[in-house]
């Protein structure tokens, strides 16, 4: 994404724009980090609970912190995931009667 200028007003707040929103899947009442950098001020979003998270299009599972998932447990998580999805797909299709 391109730099963007933002104004301060006078309480001190910045407008995100909704590209960065749309991005970082920030919403009303989400909480920000901020953290100054030398001479940055660094806005992060507050990603302290596990689960599927929204990143632009994608939906990602997030630990909630920086540790990573071990890959045996991505694939479990996947295939459960299948498993249901496939379940509940075979129960909405309409069953046809054989000849």
């Amino acid at each position: 994404m391109k730099d963007v200028l933002v104004p301060i007003d006078k309480a001190g707040r910045v407008v995100l724009p909704k590209d960065v929103r749309d991005e970082l899947a920030i919403g009303p009442g989400d909480l920000l980090k901020v953290s100054v950098q030398g001479d940055k001020a660094v806005l992060r979003p507050n990603r302290e609970a596990a689960g599927f998270i929204k990143r632009g299009r994608a939906i990602v599972f997030s630990t909630g912190g920086t540790d990573l998932l071990e890959n045996e447990i991505v694939e479990a998580l996947r295939d459960s995931e299948r498993d249901r999805l496939s379940a509940d797909i075979g129960k909405a299709l309409p069953h046809r009667k054989r000849k």
